[in-house]
């Protein structure tokens, strides 16, 4: 049977999304569609070198003109796979035409929707009087094609699975990304504890660097792209925190096995995979207690789950870090529940149960 794995995203950096595209591909044999990629990138993640991706020689445009052109290419490629698995809305619309398919969401778009007040507020007030009518049609439109078009649904965690049975009044099947724990090792504690994400609202590492502000006898390494609006984070950071903009896998590797934990604060968090690589390193996590993370740290066995306060995450911090190799063998076998092994059982099941 021929697969394909349908997405809009570039490959112009390997993120999360990236690499469950590229996992997914390669658990089902399947080929990876998209608009256009970075070939260098895509042979940068190790574990699936050999994965087949088809260009369909059309760069996406910026937004909001990206939407509309990747709506309308993915409309009228011309494909012939036995079975399409979609990643997001754009390619998606790949699913007008009739075919076997598995809608595979990482979240319902949410400036749609659970994030829809806060986009606006931060827009400004001629700006929401285009945005606001515009995510609504947007809205309607999204409802609307899901409603018709597509038949089969999952998602990424139990967290999106709720967004979903929400916005579209539908269930869908959890199918959790995967960790590949081999890739991971222990390493003795060097002090530090690590956080990897881009610097963002989304992410609050404002809420990290306040709390490590306080705490001069921890030290915190940032890593991650700064946005636009957040320079002022890693130009004023006291010399116990440290930003680096990006480094390369190996590199990440070390820097987890060398940590005496992790932290991630992001908002809402659709699934979050760092916490588990984090965790396969035998290093414990605190987050705060919202969205994916709940699904992935167990509190008190693999770290702690805590309120979005510099408080909490200070107490949490200065316990975990009171003996953090305690948390090594429950990290490392929790991890296990997520490895890419089960992942790829788990995602061909689901498939064969699509299929005559």
């Amino acid at each position: 049977m021929r697969v394909a794995v349908l997405t809009s995203y570039e490959f112009s950096v390997l993120g999360g999304a990236e690499r469950l595209i590229l996992d997914l591909a390669r658990a089902l044999d399947a080929e990876v569609v998209v608009p256009h990629y970075d070939e260098n990138i895509v042979a940068h993640y190790d574990p699936v070198r050999e994965i087949r991706v088809r260009s369909l020689q059309s760069p996406l445009p910026g937004e909001p003109a990206r939407q509309i052109a990747g709506m309308h290419l993915f409309r009228r490629a011309s494909l012939e796979y036995d079975f399409y698995i979609c990643i997001d809305d754009i390619a998606a619309r790949a699913l007008v035409h009739p075919v076997p398919h598995l809608y595979y969401m990482l979240t319902p778009r949410r400036a749609l929707y659970d994030m829809y007040y806060p986009f606006i507020a931060q827009k400004s007030i001629p700006a929401r009087l285009v945005y606001a009518p515009a995510l609504s049609i947007a809205r309607y439109s999204d409802r609307r094609f899901v409603s018709r078009y597509v038949k089969n649904l999952a998602c990424i965690s139990h967290t999106v699975r709720n967004r979903i049975q929400k916005v579209y009044l539908r269930d869908a099947s959890v199918l959790y990304p995967p960790v590949h724990t081999d890739r991971f090792t222990w390493k003795p504690s060097e002090g530090y504890w690590l956080s990897l994400g881009r610097v963002d609202k989304w992410k609050r590492v404002d809420l990290q660097v306040k709390a490590f502000s306080e705490m001069p006898d921890k030290t915190l390494i940032v890593v991650g792209r700064v946005y636009p609006g957040f320079e002022h984070l890693e130009k004023h950071a006291p010399p116990n925190i440290i930003f680096y903009h990006s480094r390369t896998e190996e590199e990440m590797i070390d820097l987890y096995s060398r940590c005496e934990g992790f932290l991630t604060t992001a908002i809402d968090e659709d699934f979050g995979i760092t916490p588990l690589e984090a965790m396969a390193s035998g290093k414990p996590v605190v987050a705060v207690r919202e969205g994916g993370y709940q699904e992935t740290v167990v509190d008190g066995m693999c770290g702690r789950l805590v309120a979005p306060t510099t408080g909490a995450i200070q107490n949490a911090v200065r316990e975990v870090g009171q003996n953090p190799d305690s948390f090594r063998d429950e990290c490392r076998k929790r991890a296990t529940l997520f490895d890419y092994r089960e992942f790829s059982r788990q995602a061909r099941d689901l498939v064969d149960s699509l299929t005559p």
